[in-house]
């Protein structure tokens, strides 16, 4: 019985010293509250609302912990709570000084399921499960350190939802894709874009007719989308060994571009005529990046081949117009699609 007591005893006074605030239930549940709903969730868990702004096209609302629960922690740790929301997203961003409530936290992300690919390796940090992502971060204050908790859900559109290329622009990182296609039907590769540049990549349906290969600006932690790559010959390192022939992809843009069609069609659907460079050039078979028809070649990229561009002058030229490749009767088609996402600099959930 006096074991029992004296452990009983200790776990109320380490919960008391040192206890945790919110919990990883906490921010699962908050990250997805509208304003209304996170307010009375973080009222019942003993936080007052505050002061709210604007921060960008983002409303922040925070929440201090009121004086009862103060009290009932027995420390000097700074802690809040700052809630995001815009255009019907929600985030949130927890604050605390307190280095043992911060390991308890990772501790308590770590049980969960979270999982980071660059701890110990440089901030910030990244811990990922499914559609939630904690990113912890730390900053000095004077003398004081504040470890920072910013917690968003992704809302990921179902499988059945995809009808054009584009529309894997919704998921935004390897963790989303495992989660919403299966793990069996992603894997993480590398890709060389040539020698020198070698990137790591995410590719859903590896060796199908539905691949796409997911390109990321942050390639440690394989996410945010840098772009998307959409092609039947494009191949990771992993698919090195794979020989069998792979019907044409099925993946169609919007505007109707697609990988495979002729150099015919592509100026069909640009309703103009398109230049591309040259096979000795820095960007061989490339589309020029501009605007001159209805595809925006800045934001769309298209890489062309060719079956008999042997001539001796024609490939040598830096830039070549599609109307002299026809007249030549050259046999050309779309290559690949590059599928980049439209910057969006309101938010600053996102950031």
């Amino acid at each position: 019985m006096r074991t029992i007591l004296l452990t009983t005893l200790f776990s109320i006074y380490a919960s008391t010293v040192f206890c945790q605030v919110l919990t990883v239930n906490d921010f699962v549940a908050l990250a997805s509250l509208p304003e209304r709903k996170m307010t009375n969730y973080l009222t019942k868990s003993g936080f007052r609302k505050s002061d709210q702004q604007m921060l960008f096209d983002t409303i922040q609302q925070t929440f201090y912990l009121n004086h009862k629960k103060s009290v009932q922690l027995k420390d000097s740790a700074l802690r809040f709570v700052q809630g995001l929301f815009y255009e019907g997203k929600s985030a949130v961003n927890y604050c605390t000084s307190s280095f043992d409530e911060c390991k308890e936290i990772i501790a308590g992300l770590k049980e969960k399921g979270f999982h980071c690919e660059n701890e110990n390796v440089h901030s910030p940090f990244l811990y990922q499960r499914n559609d939630i992502t904690v990113r912890l971060t730390s900053k000095l204050d004077d003398t004081l350190w504040c470890y920072n908790f910013f917690v968003t859900k992704d809302n990921l559109r179902p499988p059945s939802s995809i009808r054009f290329a584009e529309d894997f622009l919704a998921y935004h990182s390897h963790e989303n894709l495992e989660y919403v296609f299966g793990k069996a039907n992603v894997q993480k590769d590398v890709y060389y874009f040539s020698d020198s540049d070698v990137v790591k990549c995410s590719v859903l349906f590896p060796n199908t007719n539905r691949q796409v290969i997911f390109v990321w600006k942050d390639e440690l932690n394989r996410v945010t989308v840098s772009h998307l790559l959409v092609g039947n010959s494009l191949r990771g390192n992993r698919s090195k060994k794979y020989d069998t022939p792979v019907a044409e992809n099925v993946w169609t843009l919007k505007n109707g571009l697609r990988a495979n069609m002729s150099l015919t069609e592509l100026v069909n659907i640009n309703e103009a005529d398109v230049s591309f460079y040259g096979w000795n050039s820095q960007f061989p078979g490339i589309v020029v990046p501009v605007k001159n028809g209805t595809i925006d070649f800045k934001n769309t990229g298209v890489v062309l081949s060719c079956l008999n561009c042997s001539d001796t002058d024609f490939p040598n030229r830096d830039i070549i117009s599609s109307d002299e490749a026809i007249e030549r009767s050259k046999r050309m088609f779309v290559l690949a699609v590059i599928i980049m996402p439209q910057k969006d600099n309101s938010s600053a959930i996102r950031r």
